[in-house]
């Protein structure tokens, strides 16, 4: 009986050049591989920190040079800001002051006419869970007693831009006051308490007394215009507005000025200098931008 054997590789007793040429290459591709894995094995922990460290100065030393050069960069500035001419500083402060009044004041008179549109549902008996809850937001908000809606409407209104204007260029003498610098407080608020955040005035003798600090100007504006809008002392202030949207006229600050001797110790003469502002550096020409007319 013949076996069959059994063959595992079957060799060819001749190699051809290319063949060899072949192997050789894949051979040293193996080698050129095994010797990168060994490297990147051998690449310690050490060597990484030595080289996150080395970047991390680097851009350290980078911060350092952007920070100084920053530095410079205000401090020119600021010494621009002071050579300018007392017209310029004026243009300057109503060109920052222009557009958080009004954008503000947009902000009001939306909240307003929503005020009126959910009356006229309420007339109607027609309240949705959300009109409640708004004006359930809003009463709070003005600080409106027993949830009248007419309280609401005299207060959820807007403060003309000249009488803004005037009166943070007096509490703030254009901008140049350390409150106004060191806390963004350009309305002259006053604070009482030994927690609450605020500046201590140089002639104060009261500790508890401060002027009310802000984070930026329109957190400043906006508090003005709310302690205008809410606090008993300029309740004739709302009054006179009230009176001014009736007869569908523009708010004019000059004539609201009149209401404001409760904002000062200086009472009547206080008047006198805000309406004396608006009048020189023509601010009233501003109430215009916002002329919107609205029932009482």
């Amino acid at each position: 009986m013949k076996r069959n054997k059994v063959v595992f590789f079957k060799i060819k007793k001749k190699y051809s050049p290319y063949s060899f040429v072949l192997s050789m290459s894949i051979a040293v591709f193996l080698l050129a591989l095994t010797a990168n894995y060994i490297s990147l094995n051998n690449f310690t922990k050490s060597d990484t920190n030595q080289y996150v460290n080395s970047t991390t100065r680097h851009n350290n030393e980078n911060a350092k040079n952007l920070i100084y050069k920053s530095v410079n960069i205000e401090k020119k500035k600021l010494k621009k800001v002071n050579n300018l001419t007392i017209k310029e500083k004026k243009l300057q402060f109503i060109s920052v002051f222009l557009p958080i009044i009004q954008e503000i004041n947009q902000d009001i008179l939306e909240k307003r006419r929503k005020i009126f549109l959910v009356e006229k549902k309420l007339k109607a008996n027609n309240l949705n869970v959300l009109d409640a809850d708004f004006l359930k937001r809003t009463f709070k908000e003005y600080k409106v007693k027993n949830n009248d809606i007419n309280v609401l409407k005299e207060r959820v209104d807007i403060v003309p831009i000249s009488l803004t204007l005037a009166q943070a260029a007096i509490e703030s003498g254009w901008g140049t006051s350390r409150f106004a610098k060191e806390g963004n407080a350009f309305f002259g608020q006053k604070v009482v308490g030994s927690s609450v955040n605020g500046i201590y005035p140089a002639e104060n003798n009261n500790p508890l007394i401060k002027v009310r600090k802000f984070n930026n100007l329109s957190d400043s504006v906006e508090a003005y215009i709310k302690n205008l809008n809410t606090h008993r002392a300029y309740k004739k202030f709302r009054k006179s507005r009230k009176a001014q949207r009736s007869i569908k006229k523009h708010l004019d600050g000059i004539v609201l000025a009149k209401t404001l001797e409760s904002y000062s110790e200086l009472g009547d003469k206080y008047i006198t200098k805000v309406q004396k502002i608006i009048k020189i550096n023509s601010l009233d020409k501003f109430d215009y931008l916002e002329y919107k007319s609205a029932k009482n």
